[in-house]
């Protein structure tokens, strides 16, 4: 069925789009450069074309009816695609193009992407980077993104997960909480320690691999925390035994405040999952920094050690 003549006005289709963002006439011909007026003569050509009302208009302002709200979103719908055609031509014709938008939690940003970034930038200068690690800018849904570093899959729908690799852990304490509770000689002698939960990895349980035979230890304590600043801070005051990535802990392990119990023989189930959203192909962009992680994770202790398998 051919479109109707207003419809194929991508012109008409691309004010009401920028005026249900901005729920204003007169923010949005500011924002296109021309008068209230003619946006409000497009505005009225756009509902007698489809036969429903998409603007509710008032001295306030206007809003979006319910049929306004269903254009809205498809109409966005109709440019990430526009949007994803041209990047994908871009990439075909002069390789990979265009803002890739990155969101990681706070940790992850700090000890694994943070030294990655100039050297991503540097084989890839027709790419420009975006960082975040605000969650209040995340929100949670993974909207807005191009790929997400985080160890839980965000809330939004159709997102392909890709594995980056394990999180290496150690079991660690001070030398002043062996002097005073001794040393544990196997990990089956956790069991009689403080040892501290992370309630976000494995809060009951710590994985150990010896002579080829996994276990699972059992451990209990007097602190559970899911900040490994909180847990860390305990451990270098004496007050038990933690389970911390070893990012966390390596200026300590180096100096000898904090000391390595079961050096390999700890494993870690944590993995570092980078998310994006499902398409026919990924974006150039996309792959090739979903890759580069990859091969960053194997090839430096900076990031994730791939130690154990997930469960």
């Amino acid at each position: 069925m051919p479109a109707m003549p207003t419809l194929r006005d991508l012109n008409k289709l691309n004010s009401f789009v920028r005026v249900a963002e901005r729920l204003s006439f007169t923010k949005a011909a500011e924002d296109l450069r021309t008068r209230p007026s003619a946006l409000s003569k497009h505005m009225t050509e756009l509902e007698e074309a489809l036969g429903f009302s998409v603007l509710n208009r008032s001295t306030h302002g206007v809003v979006l009816t319910e049929a306004g709200e269903g254009l809205f979103k498809r109409c966005l719908q109709l440019l990430a695609n526009l949007d994803e055609y041209i990047v994908e031509t871009r990439n075909e014709q002069s390789g990979p193009y265009g803002v890739l938008r990155v969101h990681a939690a706070s940790g992850p940003a700090r000890w694994f992407l943070a030294p990655l970034v100039a050297d991503f930038a540097r084989r890839h200068p027709t790419i420009r980077i975006q960082v975040s690690t605000d969650a209040e800018t995340f929100g949670g849904d993974g909207e807005g993104f191009d790929v997400i570093l985080a160890d839980k899959k965000p809330q939004a729908p159709g997102m392909i997960e890709a594995d980056i690799g394990g999180v290496d852990h150690v079991i660690c304490a001070s030398p002043a909480y062996f002097r005073g509770h001794g040393r544990p000689k196997t990990p089956a002698d956790l069991r009689d320690h403080n040892c501290f939960a992370n309630n976000f990895a494995a809060p009951r349980g710590w994985w150990f691999e010896t002579s080829g035979r996994k276990t699972l230890i059992e451990v209990k304590g007097a602190l559970i925390s899911n900040s490994a600043a909180v847990l860390k801070q305990a451990a270098l005051e004496g007050l038990g035994i933690a389970r911390l990535p070893r990012h966390s802990v390596e200026a300590e392990i180096a100096d000898k405040t904090l000391l390595v119990l079961f050096e390999g023989e700890a494993r870690s189930p944590e993995r570092l999952r980078a998310y994006f959203t499902q398409a026919k192909r990924p974006p150039a962009k996309i792959a090739l920094f979903v890759d580069f992680l990859r091969e960053a994770a194997k090839s430096t202790r900076r990031g994730p050690i791939s130690s154990y398998p997930p469960l």
